[in-house]
């Protein structure tokens, strides 16, 4: 009797321990199916349907502050660079500056909203134009925090990137267009996906000559680092098909390798960004060696863009010319004399009338320059 007793006893002990350790246990597996079944963006799901299909050639992962480096802008499109380098002046926006050099377009903090809107400006004589607001880029679309515009060369199509209600996450890409009145631009529209994502995705610039497109993101990139991506552009936009996992993988971009569907296209495509490249770094080191002009006792202008007068840029490439035909002329003729002082009598007399006219050519060529000089430095400093 009391072996049964000692029995019912520990029965009653042991039950509510083996309950309370199955509750515990059916809690974590409930936890864990939550984990799992973790709630997709609701955005992302609206998008997924309409995302756009991409053919991708390259990503590169590189320092944020350094982004603008990877994206390779052709200079007769249009190119894009920093606030405070474009206008010398505190500021953390992006300027975009036409072929001509003539306009541009550029972000700015708005002291009434304390947020970032895109404005205009145009080069004139004297300078630029005070800086005038894009009609109907505003926060009237629930759009705020306007940045890194580009406007393809047709002077209709804008691309920028905002935070906004619609958003994804963070800064999205987005397009809108010139009204047909050249007055105002259109509603902007959301690129969707994979272009954008929850985190920020920004500086979507089309090169048309070479068949190239570039956008910025830092999905999935530790603090500080930024993915540029190359793909090449369409003119029509097509949709992805497949089942929900393919689909998904491609709208986050989960490896390029999945978008390529023509491998000799590819490495076409690649060797087109190689020559870009080189034409970009070409350009860049042109235009930070080309020249030291000073333009008085305080100022030394190293680019052309820092020129106020717009015909002065035209001037100066001008000067620049005339600089690299004196340089050759000048060679030319050091040649012709140390041939001449080595040369027999007769030789010498048919060496003369050549060295005479290059001479000539030198001192005209220096009266040119000079005059050059001086007409840029008086209109500069009026």
């Amino acid at each position: 009797m009391k072996k049964k007793m000692i029995y019912i006893l520990c029965l009653m002990f042991i039950l509510p321990l083996t309950a309370n350790a199955q509750g515990k246990k059916a809690t974590k597996t409930k936890k864990k199916a939550k984990v799992a079944m973790q709630e997709e963006n609701s955005k992302f799901t609206a998008m997924l349907g309409a995302t756009a299909k991409i053919f991708i050639i390259d990503s590169v992962v590189v320092d944020s502050a350094d982004y603008l480096n990877a994206i390779y802008t052709n200079k007769e499109e249009g190119q894009v660079t920093t606030y405070n380098r474009f206008f010398k002046s505190e500021g953390n926006g992006i300027v975009y500056i036409n072929e001509l050099g003539s306009k541009c377009i550029y972000s700015k903090i708005d002291e009434a909203s304390g947020h970032k809107m895109l404005y205009q400006s145009d080069l004139l004589s004297d300078g630029w134009t005070q800086g005038e607001p894009l009609d109907g880029i505003d926060e009237s679309n629930g759009l705020y925090d306007f940045d890194y515009p580009y406007l393809m060369p047709d002077g209709t199509t804008l691309y920028f990137s905002a935070r906004g209600n619609d958003a994804l996450g963070g800064y999205d890409i987005y397009r809108t267009r010139l009204a047909p009145d050249g007055k105002r631009f259109l509603k902007p529209e959301n690129l969707g996906l994979p272009f954008n994502s929850e985190q920020d995705d920004y500086m979507y610039v089309i090169d048309e000559q070479n068949q190239l497109a570039y956008f910025a993101s830092n999905r999935r990139q530790p603090g500080g680092k930024t993915c540029v991506y190359t793909f090449i552009p369409s003119e029509t936009r097509t949709t992805v098909s497949g089942d929900d996992e393919k689909v998904r993988s491609l709208a986050r971009i989960d490896r390029i390798a999945d978008t390529w569907e023509n491998h000799s296209e590819l490495e076409t495509a690649l060797n087109r960004k190689r020559a870009a490249s080189i034409q970009d770094k070409g350009q860049a080191k042109q235009k930070s060696e080309s020249f030291s002009f000073r333009v008085n006792d305080q100022t030394v202008y190293t680019s052309l863009s820092d020129f106020r007068v717009l015909n002065n840029r035209t001037r100066m490439k001008e000067l620049l010319n005339l600089k690299s035909q004196l340089a050759e002329l000048e060679t030319s003729l050091s040649k012709q004399r140390n041939s001449y002082a080595t040369a027999s009598s007769l030789e010498r007399q048919s060496q003369i009338p050549q060295i005479l006219k290059a001479e000539q050519q030198v001192t005209a060529l220096y009266k040119q320059i000079h005059q050059l000089e001086k007409t840029i430095r008086s209109t500069e400093n009026q």
